[in-house]
């Protein structure tokens, strides 16, 4: 707890950095390239267009709302992949800066999952077109996005909290992440229903908290019904756990990384 405490304290004290670091990331980003935020749009809906080929066209599977179905997943899987690889290379990639100027380092990881999870917001605009194209009833269970999206940020920023440490000692790292992140998406119920899962082995799906992510928002934008609360708690008790580990190391380390990167 005195770590949570400790991190509270320099929140407050650097948030007028954290501020605009966030507002220069956006803007960076914005200039990058001539569709700017659109490809946050753009991106996970050419995906959803390839998987609509392959299993709805080619393998005829797929109901009528599969769009929708998909890129509930997709739009919040490409929140998930970018943080986790953003938040990995977090610290290494303000080497110049932190040569120069002291920052607690908690604050570079997220600095990456707001500034993705304003990209994320961004994008359910689409969602909800596609609602509206496939005449999906909107309900009021639509306002229950707020817990689901709080407990899927803070599972990324305890998740990035730990890259961000181990991206700075471990070079091989992305190259580990690139077929972890592959791996994880295909293990996720991203395209199919858990229902085609093996029923001996099921179970074992719900130790991926992208189910219980993935569930809880086609739940509210596709059925209308409440998000998993129950799991979605136990994955706030893991985020916690993995955030109270990840401070603690760049607590430690706090003064080492300038020495390595």
């Amino acid at each position: 707890m005195n770590i949570l405490k400790q991190a509270y304290d320099d929140l407050k004290k650097y948030r007028e950095f954290m501020m605009y670091s966030i507002k220069s990331e956006l803007k960076v980003n914005l200039t990058e390239t001539y569709l700017g935020y659109i490809w946050w749009l753009l991106d996970p809906l050419m995906y959803m267009l390839v998987y609509i080929l392959v299993v709805s066209v080619i393998f005829g599977r797929g109901d009528k709302n599969f769009p929708v179905f998909v890129f509930c997943a997709l739009l919040s899987w490409k929140w998930t992949s970018t943080t986790i690889t953003t938040s990995t290379s977090s610290i290494k990639s303000r080497s110049g800066l932190l040569h120069q100027i002291y920052i607690p380092k908690f604050l570079l990881p997220l600095i990456k999952n707001i500034t993705n999870s304003v990209y994320y917001i961004f994008g359910l605009s689409m969602l909800l077109v596609l609602i509206g194209i496939y005449k999906i009833p909107f309900t009021l269970h639509i306002f229950e996005f707020v817990p689901i999206f709080f407990v899927q940020f803070m599972f990324l920023y305890g998740l990035g909290t730990i890259l961000a440490h181990l991206g700075v000692y471990f070079r091989d790292i992305n190259n580990i992440l690139t077929f972890s992140l592959r791996l994880w998406f295909y293990l996720s119920p991203s395209l199919y229903t858990l229902d085609r899962i093996p029923e001996k082995i099921r179970f074992l799906w719900w130790f991926n908290p992208m189910t219980t992510f993935y569930t809880s928002y086609r739940n509210i934008f596709m059925h209308g019904i409440s998000p998993l609360y129950k799991e979605l708690g136990i994955w706030l008790c893991v985020s916690i756990i993995l955030m109270a580990t990840g401070l603690k190391f760049l607590y430690k380390f706090d003064k080492n990384y300038t020495k390595v990167i």
